[in-house]
């Protein structure tokens, strides 16, 4: 059995927090999750102005939940990097607090794990007949057009910013050392490194169902994204691991 921790990045998750935490009990409560043993879930709140925290810590009587909260609103980056900073565990699964892959999706990426990979992530785009992604159509849109600024700093990687990756403990802990990226890019700039460094990823399609009320902003967030991207691919990272 691999111990696994959980990481979920959340700013003003009060409302759908809960749902997903039911959802992780119920999975190794059921018996579906194979081969793991669930030793943390790290709540890595990103200055939250609601009762995120709170209701994090309702549950402590039903899962191993452990809570971080950032000073301000920083980026799901650097909430991201605050919880793999706690991680004790085999494996570490970067999971969004909305909950649109499926806990059980996780099993997938295990097994890619246990067959080499060191980073194993999920896709919303390979493979669409077995993805079974439900988003709108602009959503398709915009991350079309993200991948292929993306792809040659990620290339073979098809979706960089899907909320389901899974770490070998050790493997993440080093690359979000390295990484600084705090906001939506960070995920391009964590694989790139990780690529650059000879880490072994797994991409695999994941069932994935668009969650209404997304954080991300389009305008104001995808500028920021551009201006990483730009940052990302005239200013490589140096050195090493």
């Amino acid at each position: 059995m691999q111990t696994l921790s959980i990481i979920i990045p959340a700013y003003n998750e009060q409302d759908r927090l809960g749902k997903t935490l039911a959802s992780i009990l119920a999975a190794w409560d059921s018996g579906s999750m194979h081969g793991l043993t669930l030793s943390q879930v790290i709540v890595a709140d990103d200055g939250s102005t609601d009762n995120t925290v709170l209701v994090a810590e309702s549950w402590k009587d039903k899962l191993p939940i452990q809570t971080v909260k950032l000073g301000k609103n920083t980026g799901k980056g650097a909430a991201v990097r605050a919880g793999m900073a706690l991680v004790t565990s085999d494996l570490a699964l970067m999971y969004d607090a909305d909950g649109a892959a499926p806990i059980t999706e996780v099993n997938k990426l295990f097994r890619e794990i246990e067959a080499g990979a060191d980073i194993a992530i999920g896709s919303r785009v390979m493979d669409r007949e077995k993805s079974l992604v439900t988003m709108r159509w602009h959503r398709r849109v915009i991350g079309r057009v993200y991948h292929v600024l993306c792809s040659a700093l990620v290339p073979g990687i098809h979706d960089t910013a899907c909320g389901c990756k899974l770490f070998r403990a050790e493997v993440g802990k080093k690359l979000f050392t390295l990484q600084k990226i705090n906001r939506f890019a960070f995920d391009v700039e964590v694989l790139s490194l990780a690529l650059r460094y000879g880490y072994k990823i797994s991409e695999i399609p994941l069932a994935w169902t668009a969650i209404p009320e997304s954080k991300v902003r389009i305008i104001r967030d995808g500028l920021e994204m551009l201006w990483c991207l730009i940052v990302l691919y005239t200013h490589p990272r140096p050195g090493g691991l």
